[in-house]
């Protein structure tokens, strides 16, 4: 028997273990199944740790229910609830509470009597801020502090009290409601809100409405409680009543009942509910015939709605009477009138009275409240009777038809008669029509016409080709005046198409051509060209003709389609230009001869001409030989005359009352005539100085020599070229640019033959011997009358009688060769006086 001891123990054991997780207590936890199995080994004497099962058990909460009141005043604490557990029966426990309401946010709502397990409410709760708290529950060995048991999890409920009214989101709404809103249409949907526990009836509410301002018969405003949509019954009228002020109210259905009020500031805004009205029953216009553009009349209304708004802007329309389309009318936007225009002119003799009829409307539809008992007009608004009366003007002639055809052959020979045009005119009873061509309506003038018949006649060959004709065809304006007050004019085109015949020849569109110097560039492309047109045009015929040039053996041609050729070189040909004679044949045979120059150059990369480079010349050896030579004769047979004319003695010393003479001052000679008043030396040939300015072998020795040099110094021709005199022992090549113009080659020529001339006169000054003593005056013996020889006057030698004051005003111009002269004399010894004061 106490062999089988244990196994009965272990199975009473699992019977308690398993009656035990059968038990429920609604929502307390199971009872611990250690404490079970301690009770039953505790009878047995078994050592319970032993023994314990290993399968998951359930421990047993005891509480009340937690639910506490929203608001509670207190006093506090205030007893909440009451916790038990069954570990109390054998151990000294703690019970602890955790969570919200007691260590966490909110903190301070909720604690619990660590021995009895009584829960304490702290202070009062607000539903709407924390309708739940969620608190853990915990038993612990109150000697070890150790956690005994499983941790139960509860919510604590809040009570909710009606401490809450039913709340607008809008406590002031402005809303903008149009007059013409039929009744029961909905003005706005206010919207409030309860905070209290839904489903109660603290938080259900019902809307109403508790005040209108202004009170009114004619519109009532009402608001559906369950969903607080706002409407109006009955009409609005914004001229009596422009505005209102709706007062709402939303109450709740708890205990005490709790309510909100909102409040509608409802604005009309005015609608087209009056219509316009015609301030008179019939409107009156005049107008002239043939007037456009003109304002007739005004027609006015008068309307009840707001200004400037679409309830008030009329809309006018022309009704009758404008089935031609001579007439609209516009609004006016600032009168409000309708002014009506016409755009078509009247016709007197059609008719000087002319009935319509105008209507007008609001540019919005006009609404009529069922209820305001107003009368509707008829569709199209309001009509009113207008008369515009005709007045009689005079009227200008018109052609029928105003654009006249013919046709003619170009280059018939004149007078031809077109035809005549012919204009009508309305007042033919009363007036005379004249007819003429206007200045610029015939611009070749080829035409004339007959002021009193309307006969066109050509007076000038016409030519298809002219700058005047488009497209063959020439335009001519004729006008036809009458002799009404004021006179009145009406035009009419003539249109004359040309017929073209073949009297212009096939040309060249351009004679000038290039081709490259490249062996691969042996053709181009030559067009032609006919002022004509088919069939006497092209395409062209191409020949070359030969004119003795060699020119078929050079050139060659090859036909292409149309009104061009091919130009092909057979041979290779040096740069320069070239002529190559062509004739040219249009399609009826009539034919022309032109020479195309042809340029051959050198060529860019672009194919383009490169530009001449600028050539000099120079005279070769020989040129300059023969040259020189030349001058060398006629040098010498100028001295020949010159000495011939001249003798006496040489002059050695200056005179003793000419020592002024000696500073090398310029002199003013009044002379005319005269001779040479020293005798000429023998005749020496002086040499150019060298570019240092020293003396040579061949230095002049006395005046003759210094009157020689000055007689042989270079001139000036009339065309601005160097001409040299007596002047053959040097001259330097000139050298002449293709680029130098005329003007630049003058000034070149003046600018060497100013530094020649002061170089010469500077040589002779350092030539000169100072002992002129010997200076006589000479008689020459004349055979018949004394002839003056100009050459010689121009360097007479006058009296010191005249004095040198005249130096005093030589100007500007001789002021640098009056400093050159000053140096070349400081040289020398000499010093200039007053003559340099003019410079």
């Amino acid at each position: 028997m106490r062999k089988y001891t244990p196994f009965l123990l272990l199975l009473t054991v699992a019977v308690a273990c398993g009656l035990n997780l059968k038990r429920d207590a609604g929502n307390e936890q199971t009872l611990a199944r250690s404490s079970t199995l301690k009770r039953v080994v505790r009878k047995l004497s078994v050592d319970p740790d032993s023994l314990r099962p290993l399968r998951r058990t359930k421990r047993r909460w005891v509480l009340t229910t937690i639910e506490v009141e929203e608001g509670d005043p207190g006093p506090f604490p205030k007893f909440a609830a009451n916790l038990f557990n069954d570990r109390e029966i054998n151990l000294t426990i703690k019970y602890l509470i955790s969570g919200p309401g007691v260590d966490e946010n909110p903190r301070g709502y909720f604690s619990v009597d660590d021995k009895t397990g009584e829960v304490y409410m702290l202070k009062t709760i607000n539903r709407e801020a924390t309708p739940t708290f969620v608190i853990k529950f915990d038993v612990a060995d109150r000697r070890t502090g150790k956690i005994v048991d499983q941790s139960l999890v509860f919510n604590i409920d809040v009570k909710d009290k009606n401490d809450n009214a039913p709340k607008f989101k809008n406590s002031v709404v402005d809303v903008l409601l149009k007059e013409n809103s039929p009744a029961g249409s909905d003005v706005f949907l206010l919207q409030a809100e309860d905070i209290d526990q839904r489903g109660t009836p603290n938080s259900e509410f019902s809307y109403s409405v508790v005040s209108q301002e202004p009170p009114s018969t004619k519109s009532q405003f009402t608001i559906n409680p369950k969903t607080g949509i706002l409407s109006f019954e009955g009409c609005l009228d914004y001229q009596s009543t422009k505005s209102y002020k709706i007062l709402v109210e939303a109450k709740d259905h708890g205990e005490p009942q709790l309510s909100s009020t909102a409040t509608m500031n409802i604005k009309i805004e005015d609608a087209n509910n009056n219509p316009p009205v015609f301030v008179k029953k019939e409107f009156t216009g005049n107008v002239k015939e043939q007037q456009v553009g003109v304002s007739v009349l005004r027609v006015s209304v008068e309307d009840k709605d707001t200004p400037n708004t679409p309830a008030w802007r009329a809309k006018y329309t022309v009704t009758k009477g404008n089935e031609d389309g001579n007439y609209k009318i516009e609004t006016d936007p600032q009168t409000n009138d309708g002014i009506l225009t016409v755009i078509k002119p009247m016709d007197y003799e059609k008719g000087s009275r002319n009935e319509l009829e105008i209507s007008v409307e609001n540019e919005e539809p006009l609404y009529i409240c069922p209820g305001a008992g107003g009368r509707v007009p008829t569709a199209g608004g309001y009509r009113v009777p207008v008369v515009v009366n005709v007045e009689d003007v005079n009227d200008p002639p018109y052609f029928d038809p105003s654009e006249i055809t013919v046709y003619q052959t170009e280059g018939t020979k004149v007078p031809i008669q077109l035809g005549k045009v012919h204009a009508v005119d309305l007042d033919a009873a009363h007036s005379t029509l004249r007819y003429e061509i206007p200045a610029g309506g015939d611009p070749a003038k080829w035409l004339t016409v007959d002021k009193n018949t309307g006969e066109v006649t050509v007076i000038a060959e016409m030519d298809r080709e002219s700058p005047y004709v488009n497209n063959s065809i020439y335009s001519v304006i004729v006008l036809a005046v009458d002799d009404g007050k004021p006179p009145q004019t009406g035009t009419a085109t003539v249109l004359i198409h040309l017929t073209d015949v073949n009297d212009n020849n096939p040309f060249l569109d351009s004679k000038y051509v290039h081709m490259c110097d490249d062996p691969k560039d042996t053709s181009i492309v030559v067009k032609a060209t006919d002022k004509d047109i088919e069939p006497y045009s092209g395409p062209f015929i191409f020949q070359l003709l030969d004119k003795g040039n060699d020119v078929t053996n050079t050139w060659k041609l090859e036909q292409l389609q149309g009104e061009s050729i091919k130009l092909l070189r057979l041979r290779e040909l040096p740069t320069g230009n070239y002529t190559v004679p062509l004739k040219i044949i249009d399609q009826q045979g009539l034919a022309t001869e032109e020479d195309l120059m042809l340029r051959i150059c050198e060529c860019s990369q672009e194919g383009v001409c490169r530009p001449l480079e600028a050539q000099s010349t120079s005279f070769g050896g020989a040129a300059i030989g023969a040259l020189i030579g030349a001058l060398l004769l006629m040098l010498l047979l100028l001295l020949c005359c010159v000495r011939c004319e001249c003798s006496g003695k040489k002059i050695s010393e200056f005179p003793p009352d000419t020592v002024d003479e000696g500073n090398q001052t310029l002199i003013k000679y009044n002379d005319e005539g005269g001779g040479c008043r020293s005798q000429a030396s023998p005749p020496v040939i002086m040499p150019l100085p060298t570019a240092d300015h020293g003396t040579t072998k061949n230095s002049m020795q006395n005046v003759s020599e210094l009157d020689r040099t000055i007689q042989t110094l270079p001139r000036r021709s009339s065309w601005g070229l160097r001409e040299d005199r007596m002047y053959g022992m040097h001259m330097e090549p000139a050298m002449y640019s293709r680029i130098m113009s005329l003007k630049e080659q003058n000034l070149e020529s003046e600018r060497m033959n100013l530094q020649e001339k002061i170089a010469m006169r500077l040589f002779v000054l350092n030539g000169l011997d100072a002992n002129f003593n010997n200076n006589e005056p000479h008689v020459y013996a004349e055979e018949g009358e004394l002839h003056k020889v100009h050459s010689l006057d121009d360097i007479s030698i006058a009296d010191n009688s005249q004095g040198l004051d005249f130096l005093q005003d030589l100007g500007p111009k001789f002021r640098t060769l009056g400093e050159v002269c000053q140096e070349g004399l400081a040289q020398k010894g000499f010093t200039l006086k007053s003559a340099t004061k003019g410079y």
